[in-house]
């Protein structure tokens, strides 16, 4: 019997065809079904041993984490014809299994343990680039085995795509530096050293200081590491506007996470 005769057509439902921006760009919604899914896991299973290997855990999964799987594959089996370009099917870990061997093998377990961690991947992948997804997957898949940072995965996840379009947009470059400031502002956040709870504010505070006179620039790292109790924090940002008019009419620049971080004027 001819090997190809062997193989059952199965008929894959891609999302990544044909031309797509580099940097930061947002994909359409994933409006795959299950069953599609499941035909995309059948028909990489055919193609690839690190998926054949763990297909019925694969296939098991919840199935709101299926489209992951399938994008992670598709991932996998394309090229990007530029000379950075990452083939996680070939990058082996210290223990010597490929990246993607591993991803198929946490996948299913993370799906019950780690959620978090697979939401989060999953927003990487729908808000940048193939060699941005594959630069985050390749340095950053052993947190699918940290349910401890499910807080900060959780709370990171809407800031994906504003620190995507901060880091990834721009000219060509032949090297990784985008992909790596990309993943040094996700790393900083996601960090035991970080409040889980003031990145959630992040999104306020930038919003306050955009409203605010002059240039204005925030010192994250200072704010989500401060120990400012949070309901002190939430008030100060409350009066910014008021006290950078002032200090706008004074001719003085306001530091805002400063402020945030140790105004006690309200108490």
């Amino acid at each position: 019997m001819s090997l190809f005769n062997s193989l059952v057509n199965h008929t894959p439902t891609f999302r990544f065809g044909g031309f797509q921006p580099m940097g930061a760009f947002t994909k359409n919604v994933d409006k795959r079904t299950t069953e599609q899914l499941l035909e995309n896991i059948e028909y990489f299973a055919e193609r690839n041993p690190e998926v054949a290997k763990f297909k019925n855990e694969l296939k098991s999964m919840n199935p709101k984490h299926l489209g992951l799987v399938s994008d992670i594959c598709e991932l996998a089996n394309k090229a990007e014809m530029m000379p950075q370009s990452i083939n996680i099917k070939e990058l082996r870990l210290k223990d010597g299994k490929t990246l993607f061997g591993y991803l198929m093998e946490q996948l299913p377990k993370a799906s019950k343990n780690n959620p978090n961690a697979l939401a989060f991947t999953q927003e990487v992948i729908n808000q940048t680039d193939s060699t941005a997804s594959k630069y985050f997957l390749a340095d950053f898949a052993k947190i699918m085995e940290v349910p401890e940072a499910s807080k900060h995965l959780a709370t990171t996840k809407p800031l994906v795509k504003d620190i995507a379009e901060q880091t990834l947009n721009g000219g060509y470059l032949v090297d990784f530096a985008k992909e790596k400031n990309f993943m040094n502002f996700i790393k900083f956040l996601i960090n035991p050293n970080s409040n889980p709870e003031k990145i959630a504010m992040i999104n306020k505070l930038a919003k306050v200081a955009d409203e605010v006179p002059g240039e204005n620039i925030l010192y994250l790292d200072d704010f989500v590491k401060s120990n400012t109790p949070l309901k002190q924090v939430e008030e100060n940002i409350e009066v910014i506007p008021n006290v950078a008019k002032m200090f706008a009419k004074e001719g003085k620049t306001l530091n805002i996470v400063d402020f945030v971080n140790n105004n006690t004027n309200l108490y």
